[in-house]
């Protein structure tokens, strides 16, 4: 995607992507010891394998896991409970080459379940971006201390799409509210999901303007302060507007992925998400649904309807920490691009797919 705008502070370098591989006796001890999201982290590690290529021998062996479900289970979020899920732990036990039920005995028992956060469950901001190593390390170099202070009141987003159904332009606008003295930011994350992508534009349309841009050119990723116009006083709401806008190049090199997804942190009281698809090759067909943190659907996709201007809607009320996603199938032969983070995994934009918050 195209750099960020004249007047943009200048980006960061790439963030680097080169890990060190532990040792044996390191993996051998964690695998008896636990916990099991560092042990199967360190697995991970070991094997040298990407979570993509993972993904693909699990799919192999009929036990389908989403690279976000494998993300959070390796960085504790969520570890596998269901039986479809214990299953698929069996075959990463065998892609990974660690001995059979070695990770499974580090399960304890099943945590609560529920789309709300508790008191003191407030996860990091990094949380939602464990899947990708250059979101977290963007985020280390922007104030993301103001983030867990804003309640989220109401969200809409409004997602441009073109015949080949490549997302085109992203305008999003947020109601916050602040709940002590002196927030004034917030930070977003897009994450286009691939290599060799460029990164997509950030425009600051109402209320806010850009602050520190954080820019992983190698990997489509941006993370960005969003500057409120005034600093809030406890109580105080502001509603800011931005956009976010696909470069040229990553819309000819089209994503065979289409869907958007926003993943949410901390409840929000109202979701709206708008697709504005071309009338003349509106897609076969579309439909929203909500998954956990962990990337498995809840419940079932809730069909969409497009009218005749090749507009479609879902809205969602209190949701807590989950994504809330919509796919569709184009009319014609799809040609990629990124997908947009409350923060929106399914694809990523943030809350923090363009994936994005």
């Amino acid at each position: 995607m195209a750099g960020p705008e004249p007047g943009m502070p200048p980006t960061a370098p790439s963030a680097g992507n080169a890990r060190s591989h532990p040792n044996p006796t390191q993996l051998s001890r964690l695998l008896r010891t636990g916990p099991f999201e560092e042990a199967l982290r360190t697995a991970i590690r070991s094997s040298r394998l990407s979570l993509e290529r993972i993904q693909h021998r699990l799919n192999s062996r009929g036990t389908p896991v989403s690279i976000t479900a494998l993300s959070y289970w390796q960085s504790g979020r969520r570890r596998p409970e269901r039986p479809e899920s214990l299953l698929a732990l069996q075959q990463l036990e065998n892609v990974l080459g660690v001995p059979d039920g070695a990770l499974s005995a580090l399960l304890g028992p099943p945590r609560p379940r529920g789309r709300t956060r508790g008191t003191g469950d407030t996860p990091p901001l990094t949380s939602l971006w464990s899947d990708s190593a250059s979101a977290v390390e963007l985020l280390a170099q922007v104030d993301t201390s103001h983030d867990s202070n804003l309640t989220r009141l109401s969200q809409h987003d409004v997602v441009h799409i073109d015949g080949d159904g490549a997302q085109v332009k992203a305008r999003m606008r947020q109601l916050v509210q602040a709940e002590r003295n002196g927030v004034d930011r917030w930070v977003t994350v897009f994450d286009s999901e691939g290599t060799d992508v460029t990164p997509p534009t950030i425009r600051a349309l109402r209320s806010c303007r850009l602050g520190r841009v954080r820019t992983d050119h190698d990997r489509g990723v941006v993370v960005a302060e969003l500057l409120f116009d005034r600093t809030l006083e406890r109580g105080e709401t502001v509603l800011m507007e931005y956009e976010v806008v696909p470069a040229p190049e990553s819309l000819r090199n089209r994503n065979q992925d289409h869907t958007y997804s926003r993943r949410f942190r901390l409840p929000i009281r109202e979701y709206l998400l708008e697709l504005q698809f071309d009338p003349d090759r509106p897609p076969l067909n579309c439909e929203s649904y909500v998954a956990h943190p962990d990337g498995q659907e809840i419940d079932r996709p809730k069909p969409l309807t497009v009218d005749q201007y090749g507009r479609t809607h879902a809205v969602v009320l209190d949701l807590g920490q989950a994504s809330f996603c919509a796919r569709w199938e184009p009319a014609t032969a799809p040609s990629s691009g990124p997908r947009s983070a409350e923060a929106v995994v399914p694809p990523r934009l943030t809350e923090p797919g363009i994936h994005a918050r």
